[in-house]
């Protein structure tokens, strides 16, 4: 998988995160400088990937493999250079397990991947019910959780306006956990469900409180 443009990507991002208003990244010294982990984030912007690639992985030196809708891959020069940046893509909706089989290959050779539990886009900034996808593949590999919410990206493009408002963008990584000590084959609904609730919660915990929505009791 080419993953060539995952750094000078990240360089002209920071540019572009500077002319939208600039920010902060609060928690680098919690992103492991080896070995596999999946970032977890919250959604609400197009922007976040850029971002979060930006400042869990450019930052310290490591290549992520997001997942996005594969949808992307056939966008004109996104589709390429998100190809050209290791990203892998999900046939949303269909529990597609070619991609569930890629994103366990990643961190079975220790690269860290990157997914948005909630599955799509939030728009007014506040998080929304997760899907299972990110427990079940917590707990069939084993690997530790990295958590980052990202607040302000959902003020740059608000509504559907496509005309940018400069809004300052906070990155926040918590500290990595696990939903088990062991890996586990065949997790149950039920511990998918306990799995799901803890990882939007420690999400929830690194934002602003008017961002955390269900999760934020």
């Amino acid at each position: 998988m080419s993953t060539w443009f995952f750094h000078p990507g990240a360089v002209i991002t920071g540019g572009i995160w500077w002319a939208l208003g600039g920010g902060r990244i609060e928690g680098l010294e919690h992103v492991p400088r080896e070995g596999a982990y999946v970032v977890v984030s919250n959604h609400t912007s197009n922007l976040d990937p850029l971002f979060v690639g930006t400042a869990v992985g450019h930052r310290t030196g490591r290549v992520i493999h997001f997942m996005a809708k594969v949808e992307m891959r056939s966008w004109p020069l996104i589709g390429f250079l998100a190809r050209s940046a290791g990203v892998f893509f999900v046939r949303r909706g269909e529990g597609d397990r070619g991609a569930q089989r890629i994103a366990l290959a990643h961190l079975a050779a220790g690269e860290p991947i990157a997914i948005f539990p909630e599955g799509t886009r939030s728009r007014d900034g506040q998080l929304r019910a997760a899907k299972p996808g990110v427990a079940l593949l917590a707990l069939q590999s084993g690997a530790p959780l990295l958590p980052v919410g990202i607040a302000g990206t959902h003020r740059i493009f608000p509504g559907r306006t496509r005309i940018p408002h400069r809004s300052p963008v906070t990155v926040r990584i918590g500290a990595t956990f696990r939903l088990s000590d062991e890996p586990v084959r065949k997790p149950d609904r039920a511990a998918l469900e306990t799995g799901t609730d803890r990882i939007m919660r420690e999400i929830a915990a690194l934002l602003p409180e008017g961002q955390r929505g269900r999760y934020g009791a």
